[in-house]
């Protein structure tokens, strides 16, 4: 079986390259002052667990929420369950290896119950009560987050294979594959559920057994997690270019949805809206997007390679307003939450921003430098687990 490229090996001949130029390399924008709108503040900090040494081929780390609780994991292999309210920690569980990627935490019957894989390629259950309970192999790598969707955990493997496995026994439910395009952002699609009551959501079309899949090589799933019926499959873009970093239309994080429909961001290609009972393709626009994207009543926000911000109508797709005051900062994981979008830059910085024009409202930094995944938005403020190890909870007014 051939096996997929990493783009690191890529990207760095590409880099280096670029590095024999006498040209001046282009630096990203510098902040200008402002006199804040919004009064945003770091509620609550803990020390979420300190990175392992080596994160290379490790995926994204994000908060998990359910109940009245945050569920984070730590790549040095630590699990930890805190208050949601005020951050005071509820237990600790070590599963004794190095972690591949973040959390999920089960809803309903599974409520508390977490799932992590680690680096042999083992799903780790922990109880409600913070036990390891089981360890079973995935059947293959996992460098992405698992999620629950009832009894059922649901992981992607590298091969472009997505698994269900029972909660209860470990016992595999079903599996399907996919083709595996030449060259893939490993670690970078991801995977929604529905969203759990202590959730920031509008969202009513997602069911407790269902689960949407982003893929590599632009193709979008929405599964039954019990059985691994497909309710439908979407080609959202299509490779091409003339190179194989070109041909990449890997989906990125996990997909945006609000009411009843689907957004998602395709790398460097572009920006599309489905309709969540079938798939159906709302509206599309070819866009440079490097950012997953976020959706609410009437926009989609992403950033493009440049950095520059996009509000998209989300009904039309229509271009509302493009901000270019963060250039080249990195910009990733935007969430509407409240009268702001917020989304975070590489160098750790917080920005709050005007859903109706991209003005600045507030701005912040963030201990422990930029988000190591999705920051999430709860009813509580906004969660955020930073590369450096810490969870932030970030909560504004005015």
């Amino acid at each position: 079986m051939i096996m997929a490229r990493p783009l690191i090996a890529v990207l760095g001949a590409v880099l280096l390259v670029a590095g024999c130029s006498s040209a001046p390399k282009p630096k990203p924008a510098s902040l200008k002052d402002f006199t804040p709108t919004l009064k945003a503040s770091v509620a609550w900090k803990v020390d979420s667990g300190r990175p392992a040494k080596s994160m290379a081929g490790v995926g994204q780390f994000a908060p998990a929420v359910s109940g009245d609780a945050v569920y984070v994991a730590s790549s040095s292999g630590t699990v930890s369950k805190f208050n949601l309210a005020d951050g005071k920690l509820i237990w600790q569980a070590q599963t004794g290896g190095v972690l591949m990627a973040g959390v999920a935490v089960g809803a309903g019957s599974a409520e508390g119950m977490t799932a992590v894989v680690n680096d042999k390629n083992e799903l780790v259950i922990i109880s409600a009560e913070g036990k390891v309970e089981r360890r079973f192999s995935a059947g293959g790598v996992v460098l992405e987050a698992p999620v629950i969707a009832g009894a059922t955990v649901v992981v992607r493997l590298a091969d472009n294979r997505v698994a269900g496995f029972d909660l209860g026994s470990g016992n595999r439910r079903w599996v399907l594959q996919r083709n595996l395009p030449t060259l893939v952002l490993h670690g970078q699609s991801g995977m929604r559920v529905r969203a759990r009551p202590s959730e920031e959501s509008s969202s009513t079309v997602l069911g407790p057994g269902d689960v949407i899949v982003n893929m590599p090589g632009g193709r979008l799933l929405w599964l039954d997690a019990v059985s691994g019926a497909v309710r439908w499959e979407s080609q959202v873009a299509t490779p091409r270019g003339s190179n194989e970093v070109e041909r990449i239309v890997d989906l990125l994080g996990m997909p945006a949805v609000d009411a009843g429909d689907v957004c998602v961001a395709a790398y460097q290609t572009s920006v599309v809206c489905l309709a969540g009972e079938n798939g159906r393709r709302l509206w599309g626009r070819e866009l440079a997007a490097m950012s997953t994207v976020a959706a609410d009543g009437r926009y989609v926000f992403f950033a493009d390679d440049q950095s520059r911000f996009h509000a998209l109508n989300r009904k039309d797709g229509v271009t509302a307003w493009t901000i270019d005051a963060y250039q080249l900062r990195g910009l990733q994981y935007p969430v509407s939450l409240g009268r702001a979008v917020w989304v975070a830059d590489s160098f750790g910085i917080l920005h709050a921003l005007a859903r109706e024009n991209g003005a600045p409202l507030a701005r912040i930094s963030l201990d422990g430098g930029a988000p190591s995944g999705a920051m999430i938005p709860t009813r509580s403020g906004l969660l955020i687990q930073t590369q450096g190890g810490q969870l932030l909870m970030i909560r504004s007014e005015g």
